[in-house]
């Protein structure tokens, strides 16, 4: 058995009808020595109440359970103010409307333990749009892109965000800036070919309109250009965000 410990980190923000879900995924786990770590923004909602009407299930887990509450910058420094509360070797970050699948943290712990020199695990994710379900497999590839990448499902050695940082601030897209300067610094990646995470699409990184779309061509080519990538990459960053408007209209 590993000894690793694992935290789940879950920014969150007035989440109260989506965070009971997220909880009980965590709580489903079969695998031990785990720790949560809720940072929410402030909500003015029933979030973190109905967070700690939880503590008692936790503790009957052997699961180490943190909330802080307190205004943030957004979801990136709630990720951030999350990591730096965490106790554990591995980081997961769950947001508060998505959920593991029961054997997630299992997995990357028995994977991470196998796979010393690996510091980033990336697995797939399965996307729930209406009556539609698609799997997103994550790929380790020479030419990088979003497509391959899964942050929902990622998982990363505390030592790699020492070695890398945390998220920028400002640009949503900064989850797939850091994988890449993470790349860049020569953090070795894991593909795990299972489904590790659910996602429905209908969360604040889904929400597009036409305008936002266009907006999200330009902050995603910003990062890659950032990283040192091609210009031509702008033809990829168009490509996708209006497949992805496309999807989600339709």
């Amino acid at each position: 058995m590993s000894t690793q410990m694992l935290s789940i980190v879950t920014p969150c923000f007035n989440s109260e009808k989506t965070i009971r879900r997220t909880i009980e995924s965590v709580l489903r786990q079969t695998g031990q020595n785990i720790e949560h770590v809720f940072k929410d923004g402030g909500s003015r909602d029933k979030t973190v109440q109905i967070i700690e009407t939880y503590r008692k299930q936790y503790e009957d887990r052997g699961m180490q359970l943190t909330i802080v509450s307190a205004p943030d910058q957004g979801i990136y420094d709630g990720m951030n103010q999350g990591i730096k509360e965490s106790n554990g070797d591995i980081i997961g970050i769950l947001n508060s409307d998505d959920w593991y699948e029961p054997e997630t943290v299992e997995k990357i712990k028995k994977i991470a333990e196998a796979d010393p020199d690996s510091s980033i695990f990336m697995g797939a994710i399965r996307i729930y749009n209406g009556n539609q379900i698609i799997i997103k497999h994550a790929r380790d590839r020479k030419y990088k892109t979003t497509r391959d990448f899964n942050h929902p499902a990622m998982f990363v050695r505390k030592e790699a965000y020492d070695k890398v940082g945390l998220y920028e601030l400002g640009n949503v897209h900064n989850d797939y800036g850091w994988y890449l300067k993470a790349v860049k610094m020569g953090e070795r990646i894991h593909i795990v070919p299972d489904v590790l995470t659910n996602f429905t699409i209908g969360g604040e990184s889904s929400k597009k309109s036409f305008r936002n779309t266009l907006k999200r061509i330009g902050t995603k080519y910003e990062v890659y250009r950032r990283n040192g990538y091609s210009e031509l990459y702008w033809i990829e960053c168009a490509g996708q965000e209006l497949a992805k408007y496309v999807l989600v209209k339709g």
